[in-house]
C-alpha cells in the first residue's frame, strides 16, 4: 500500500518531513559528518518506507546485489568481473520484468490456457502495484556496478553507502538517475551557503508553479476528461488536449525534478540537470538531448554504445532498439512500446535526412531563421502527437484521439480559454524559463536572508493557492 500524501513534494506532509531533516542535517553535517551519513540514510529509509513499507526489502535487495557484485569483482580477473556484472544485470532485468510484466504475462497465459494454468499463477502477485522508484534505483544501481566493472581502480563502497546512494530521498521516486560521482564526493562537502539557499528555493518555487499552476490545472480541466472520452469533444478541443498534455507531462516531470534539485541543493547537494528546455529543440535528436537527460544518457552509455553505437551500418538498428527498450521501461502497456518504437523510427529518419543534406551540401540552409522555425514546429508536433500513445490507456483510445483530431469535427464540447493560456505559458517556459530564473536569483540574493525567507514563503503560499485542493501524485511516480 502506497501513501503519497506524505512523500508527494507538493503536500504539507512532505514539508513536515523535510524541515526537521534539513535542520538536523545542517547541524550534523557541520560538526559530525559520520553521524550525518547515518542520519541521512535513516531519513531516506523512513521516506521510502512511508511510500510503501512493504517494498523496503526490495530496496535492500537491489543495494545488496550491487554492493556484493562490486565487492566480488575486487582484484578479480576480467572474465570473473564480466560474469559477476552480467549476473547483476540479469537480476535487475528480472526484477523489472517481474514487476512491470507479471500481470500482463498472467493475463495472456490465462487467455491461452484457461483453468489449466491457474496452478502456475498467483492472483495476489498478478495484482501487485509497481514499487515506487524501482526503475530509477535499479538503473542507478546498475550504473554503479557497470562503472566499477569498467573502471577497476574505483574503490568499492560500504553497503551503507550504496544503500544511501540508491535511496537518496529527493531522487528515489523519480530521479534524476545519479552516477557515483554525482553523490559520494558531496557527502564530504560543507553545508549549503546563501547562494545554494536562493537557487534551491527558486528551484522549489519553479517546480511548485509547474506542477500546481500548470500541470494539475491542465490535467483536471481538460486532459483527463478528453482522453477518457474523446468522442464527446470537438476536434479543436481534442487537439487542444493533445497540446495541453504535451505541456502537462513536461511541467509535471520537470516540476518534480526542479523540486528534487531544490531540496537537494538546500541540503548541500548539486544534482545533475534533468531537463534543458526540451520544447526548444529543432530536431527529435536534440529533443532527447534535452528531455529526461539522466535517462537519455543512461540509455546511451549503458545500452546504445554497448550495442555498437553509431558505427556505420549499426546506428539505425541500435537507435531503434534503444528507444524500444526505453518505451518498454515505462510500463507493460503496448502503448508505451509503440511510443518508444515510433520515436526510434523517427530518430532513424532524422539521421538519414541529415546524412542526405550533408551529401548534397545543404547543411547551411538549416541555419536560416525560416528553416529553424519550420524545424522547431515539426519537432514539437511530432513529439506532441507521439505523447498521445504515452497518455492513452489503450491503443484504441489513442487511435480515437488521433482520428478525432484528423476528422475536424465541430460538434462536441469545447475547452475553457484558461487552458489555452496555461498551455502557451508551458511552451514559453522552454524559451524564457532560464532567463527568469537567473533574474530572480540575482534579485533574491540582494535581499537580507530573513527577507529572502519571507519572500520565498509568501511565493510558495501564493502558488499553492493557485491550484486545486490536493494536487495528484507526479506522473513518473508510477514508473
Amino acid at each position: 500500500m502506497n501513501d503519497f500524501t506524505l512523500v508527494n513534494f507538493v503536500t504539507p506532509g512532505f514539508i513536515l518531513f523535510f524541515l526537521p531533516v534539513l535542520c538536523i542535517g545542517w547541524g550534523l553535517r557541520k560538526f559530525n559528518r559520520s553521524v550525518y551519513k547515518f542520519f541521512l540514510l535513516t531519513a531516506n529509509l523512513v521516506f521510502y518506507g512511508i511510500a510503501g513499507v512493504g517494498y523496503l526489502p526490495l530496496l535492500f535487495l537491489v543495494a545488496l546485489i550491487n554492493w556484493g557484485t562490486v565487492r566480488g569483482m575486487e582484484r578479480k580477473r576480467h572474465g570473473t568481473r564480466l560474469a559477476l556484472t552480467s549476473m547483476a544485470v540479469a537480476m535487475h532485468v528480472l526484477l523489472l520484468f517481474f514487476f512491470k510484466y507479471y500481470g500482463v504475462m498472467a493475463d495472456w497465459i490465462m487467455e491461452q490456457f484457461g483453468a489449466n494454468a491457474e496452478w502456475i499463477l498467483n492472483p495476489t502477485l498478478a495484482q501487485m502495484i509497481m514499487p515506487v522508484g524501482l526503475s530509477f534505483y535499479c538503473f542507478q544501481g546498475l550504473a554503479y556496478t557497470i562503472d566499477h566493472y569498467r573502471e577497476s581502480a574505483l574503490a568499492p563502497r560500504s553497503f551503507a553507502d550504496v544503500l544511501c546512494f540508491l535511496s537518496f530521498f529527493p531522487t528515489v521516486m523519480s530521479g534524476p538517475i545519479m552516477r557515483e560521482e554525482n553523490f559520494f564526493p558531496q557527502l564530504r562537502t560543507s553545508i549549503a551557503g546563501e547562494e545554494d539557499f536562493c537557487e534551491g528555493s527558486l528551484l522549489i518555487l519553479s517546480g511548485l508553479f509547474k506542477k500546481v499552476a500548470l500541470a494539475t490545472y491542465l490535467q483536471m480541466n481538460l486532459v483527463d476528461a478528453v482522453f477518457a472520452n474523446p468522442g464527446e469533444y470537438s476536434s479543436a478541443a481534442v487537439l487542444m488536449a493533445v497540446y495541453a498534455y504535451t505541456v502537462q507531462i513536461y511541467c509535471d516531470f520537470s516540476g518534480y525534478t526542479d523540486i528534487a534539485l531544490g531540496v537537494a541543493r538546500l541540503m548541500g547537494f548539486h544534482l545533475p540537470k534533468n531537463f534543458d528546455a526540451p520544447y526548444r529543440a529543432l530536431s527529435l535528436q536534440e529533443f532527447w538531448h534535452r528531455w529526461h537527460i539522466s535517462l537519455s544518457t543512461w540509455l546511451r552509455d549503458y545500452l546504445y554504445i554497448p550495442l555498437g553505437g553509431s558505427r556505420r551500418g549499426n546506428r539505425s538498428i541500435n537507435l531503434f532498439i534503444t528507444m524500444l527498450i526505453g518505451g518498454a521501461w515505462h510500463g507493460s502497456s503496448l502503448t508505451f512500446i509503440i511510443w518508444g518504437a515510433l520515436h526510434g523510427i523517427c530518430l532513424v529518419v532524422v539521421h538519414a535526412f541529415r546524412r542526405l543534406t550533408r551529401r548534397v551540401r545543404l547543411d547551411s540552409l538549416w541555419l536560416s531563421i525560416p528553416a529553424r522555425a519550420i524545424s522547431w514546429a515539426i519537432t514539437l508536433h511530432v513529439v506532441a502527437l507521439l505523447w498521445v500513445f504515452f497518455r492513452a490507456d489503450s491503443l484504441d483510445s489513442a487511435w480515437e484521439v488521433l482520428c478525432r483530431v484528423r476528422n475536424g469535427v465541430a460538434e462536441g464540447d469545447g475547452f475553457p480559454l484558461p487552458v489555452l493560456i496555461a498551455t502557451t505559458w508551458g511552451i514559453l517556459l522552454s524559451f524564457i524559463g532560464g532567463g527568469l530564473f537567473r533574474i530572480s536569483s540575482r534579485t533574491l540574493l540582494l535581499l537580507p536572508w530573513p527577507l529572502q525567507a519571507i519572500v520565498v514563503g509568501l511565493a510558495a503560499a501564493l502558488i499553492m493557492n493557485l491550484g486545486p485542493e490536493g494536487a495528484p501524485p507526479f506522473i513518473y511516480f508510477r514508473f
